[in-house]
């Protein structure tokens, strides 16, 4: 696999190019698990180290079954030819399984620390921020101010029982076992393979999933012993089980500590628990199996138990599988409503990484989104290839059939022929247009009938005496007239008789308005587009005099005749013209046809 380089010793074109070729050469941007968490794969390896022994697991966490893991000793450590052997074995089973991916879980149980938190940080609004110092800038938060950052790794856990006089403690774990992980994530970067790893506090994990193994008291502190083979831990927690107080205690080559009652006395005293529960699990392969009866002799007022707790199959009885699985089961004990239990768990205080991957590796290559921007990109720069493919095919395809076209291979001596040809064309369709033109429909006696009709409605108190139509050419604008086409001119005349209810009807129509839509509606109707004012180069005019009838006569309404003139009070003329200029679209053609 291709040697990449931190993107801060490249130019940004460099920066690019390493980037495309960790798309193209690597599986990052197909495979998700190069981002998840070891503990979220569904194939994880649990290595669990307790300076007496080495104990390995794998967990197959579709089918929640657990498996004995690869032989892992001392010797494989402190042997790089033969670590890489390891390494290459734990890929190849791995792969056997079907796995697309390793998450290797590291269960440190050799060592455990506690270093104090400057006085000064007391607020727990501040917990959080506390927790990011603690892997980035130690030195601001720890108390003792001569410890070198690249010594150990520390992590905050808090304490969330109300009225402490800390707000929390930092874990402190040597960088030992680092070389163990940095070698099975190199095996897997050659491989092209996600190996994933976490570095666990097995005594962390141990306590978070106190509350599905330890059944106390209601309404009384209890103290977990927690016995590894190197120290023991003594968590401390108050009568609502809201963590006061974590303690580590070296064995010192001894099977338990020599201080262990004293330190459990003192420090109950100084919490003032009075008669806690005291629950002694061991989680080490050589501890003093017989502590719980001597502190029973030594506590007599207090509930001092051993807690059994069940195994599965190829796990020793000393690591159950409440105390290496980092996932507690969904159902817990309906006593626990502990704060402490719930952060530790759900904000996961307890499975925080000691040995990370180092921060100037994880900078080499792109994180998640930078990968499915770059993938993204290709895929464009995929797509504008093949559709500038795509056009070139059309347009050569085009080519070809524009070559096999007779009118490629056109022979100039038959323009002559063509030209004659097209002459004749142009001709006869210069004879169509003209006929067409004379034949235009300018005026139907039908469609001025029902102008007419439309006009003055069924009862509408008028009474038509004469109507008359004409059409002739219109030569009376001699400046604008045209050689080729005459305009025309239409007019309509009208008398008759109307009463006084049909006075504004004829007021309506005497007006540029009202002529005009009444215009418009006839074309509309009659779809004859000589009626449209619209269109061309036309306008339209009326006159409509209206006079006092000599000959009136009032009558009573119901014995009127509405074909007898004398029932009517007034007398109109109508007279209405249409002009169309020369330009119009309905001009008459003067010339001769062709």
């Amino acid at each position: 696999m291709a040697t990449f380089k931190h993107p801060s010793s490249l130019n940004a074109l460099q920066q690019f190019r390493q980037a495309c070729t960790i798309l193209l050469k690597t599986t990052r941007a197909s495979n998700p698990a190069w981002y998840q968490d070891a503990l979220d794969l569904n194939f994880q390896l649990h290595i669990r180290l307790d300076g007496a022994s080495i104990a390995t697991f794998y967990y197959d966490k579709r089918q929640d079954q657990w498996n004995e893991g690869p032989l892992l000793t001392e010797q494989i450590l402190d042997d790089s030819g033969r670590m890489e052997s390891f390494t290459s074995e734990i890929l190849r089973l791995t792969r056997a399984t079907g796995a697309s991916s390793l998450g290797v879980v590291l269960h440190i149980a050799d060592e455990f620390a506690t270093t104090e938190l400057k006085p000064e940080l007391d607020n727990p609004a501040a917990i959080i921020e506390l927790r990011d110092l603690a892997i980035n800038d130690p030195a601001a938060i720890l108390e003792d101010s001569s410890i070198l950052a690249t010594q150990a790794s520390w992590r905050v856990i808090p304490y969330s029982a109300a009225g402490g006089e800390s707000i929390g403690t930092t874990i402190t774990i040597t960088r030992q076992h680092a070389a163990l992980l940095n070698a099975l994530r190199d095996a897997g970067l050659k491989a092209n393979f996600p190996v994933i790893t976490q570095a666990l506090s097995a005594p962390l994990v141990a306590i978070m999933n106190l509350c599905q193994t330890v059944d106390f008291t209601t309404g009384r502190p209890f103290i977990a012993i927690l016995q590894y083979s190197w120290f023991t831990v003594l968590a401390f927690f108050n009568e609502h089980a809201d963590l006061r107080l974590i303690r580590t205690l070296q064995h010192r080559g001894m099977r338990r500590a020599t201080n262990l009652r004293n330190a459990l006395t003192t420090t109950s005293a100084s919490l003032e628990f009075v008669d806690p529960d005291i629950f002694v699990i061991p989680l080490g392969e050589t501890v003093d199996t017989a502590l719980h009866e001597n502190l029973r002799l030594a506590y007599p007022t207090s509930n001092v138990e051993m807690v059994q707790t069940p195994t599965v199959p190829l796990l020793p009885t000393w690591c159950p599988e409440p105390f290496i699985s980092a996932a507690p089961a969904a159902a817990l004990n309906p006593k626990i409503k502990s704060h402490s239990f719930t952060v530790l768990r759900d904000d996961k205080w307890a499975l925080q990484d000691f040995l990370p991957t180092p921060r100037e590796d994880v900078e080499i290559f792109p994180n998640k989104s930078e990968m499915r921007l770059l993938r993204l990109t290709r895929l464009a720069r995929i797509a504008l290839f093949v559709v500038t493919g795509l056009v070139l095919a059309l347009f050569s395809l085009g080519a070809v059939e524009l070559l096999r076209k007779q009118e490629w291979w056109f022979d100039t001596t038959q323009t002559t022929a063509v030209k004659t040809r097209l002459t004749a064309l142009n001709t006869e369709l210069q004879k169509a247009d003209h006929w067409n033109n004379l034949l235009e429909d300018r005026s139907k006696a039908w469609v001025a009938m029902e102008g007419l009709s439309r006009m003055f409605g069924e009862n509408s108190g008028v009474l038509i005496k004469t109507y008359s139509h004409s059409v002739k050419p219109d030569n009376t604008d001699s400046k604008k007239a045209s050689k080729d086409k005459a305009g025309i001119l239409k007019e309509w005349k009208l008398t008759g008789f109307a009463s006084e209810e049909a006075l504004d009807l004829l007021n309506t129509l005497n007006t540029r308005e009202g002529i005009a839509a009444h215009f418009i509606e006839i074309a509309e109707v009659t779809g004859n587009t000589a009626f449209d004012p619209r269109i061309g180069n036309r306008s339209i005019s009326v006159n409509i005099p209206i006079r006092e009838n000599s000959s009136y006569k009032p009558v009573v309404v119901d014995e009127t005749n509405i074909n007898d003139t004398s029932a009517y009070p007034f007398s109109f003329d109508l007279t209405i013209t249409q002009r169309f200029e020369s330009t119009d679209p309905l001009a008459i053609n003067l010339k001769k046809a062709p």
